[in-house]
């Protein structure tokens, strides 16, 4: 089947069909085929039979069937229709778990700002398209799955167009193409946190800070995964060693 992009008048049936579905139900064919719902994108085929193991797979494989578009253009706003259209192609894969409606639809208009990021399709190809195979530390989970670290990784815009951060992040914290135990743990708030309790401690959320902190002394731009890790404090040394990166 040849790529294609929902008009406005597919968008808004996609969207009304979102809000009255229940966890059983797959979209209608005519928002797949129907000219008043669809047109053209490209003229590339696309395997919508294929099956995928993770987002990360559905990434890398939308990101070589578009290698030749201007990635930017494609995550603009003219073409969410193109996502929306993939979402609806795989939806037996991303609509296996009941989700937001933000999972399967652009929105750009959130309560506190662009849901955009959310797309399961989109933001697997935009996170794919920046960093290439390091975009496993965000991409690692199922289809219909969302993720702690990829929710934690891509709603800071801060870090997630930063390479070495990526870079750094994915070698701590993937093994085998798994997330490693307590990688997306969040420390407690103060008055909730026992003595001596480090949950929390060492996760991608405190790298954050972490590398925020360092860049007041470094170029955190140009550090090479090594040399970032030496310069971590003691609170990550648990997945540093885990790590064959240093």
């Amino acid at each position: 089947m040849k790529l294609h992009k929902l008009t406005k008048i597919g968008r808004l049936a996609y969207r009304e069909w979102l809000i009255q579905r229940t966890p059983s139900d797959m979209p209608p064919n005519e928002l797949l085929t129907d000219p008043e719902n669809v047109e053209l994108a490209f003229d590339i085929e696309v395997d919508v039979s294929k099956i995928f193991q993770s987002r990360f797979e559905f990434g890398q494989y939308i990101h070589e069937l578009l290698k030749e578009k201007d990635a930017k253009i494609l995550l603009g706003q003219k073409n969410d229709g193109l996502w929306e259209w993939l979402t609806i192609a795989y939806f037996s894969q991303f609509g296996k778990k009941m989700s937001k409606y933000w999972h399967y639809l652009v929105e750009r208009k959130g309560h506190s700002g662009s849901l955009a990021y959310r797309h399961l399709a989109r933001t697997s190809f935009e996170m794919y398209w920046r960093h290439g195979a390091e975009a496993m530390v965000m991409l690692s989970a199922d289809m219909p799955t969302w993720g702690e670290l990829s929710e934690q990784l891509t709603s800071r815009q801060n870090v997630v167009y930063h390479r070495g951060f990526i870079q750094t992040a994915n070698a701590m914290y993937m093994k085998d193409g798994k997330a490693l135990t307590g990688a997306a743990g969040r420390v407690k708030p103060l008055k909730r946190r026992k003595r001596g309790d480090t949950s929390g401690k060492g996760g991608v959320a405190r790298l954050a800070l972490a590398v925020r902190r360092l860049s007041r002394t470094y170029d955190t731009h140009v550090l090479q995964t090594p040399q970032m890790m030496e310069l971590l404090p003691r609170e990550f040394s648990n997945f540093i060693t885990k790590s064959s990166s240093i």
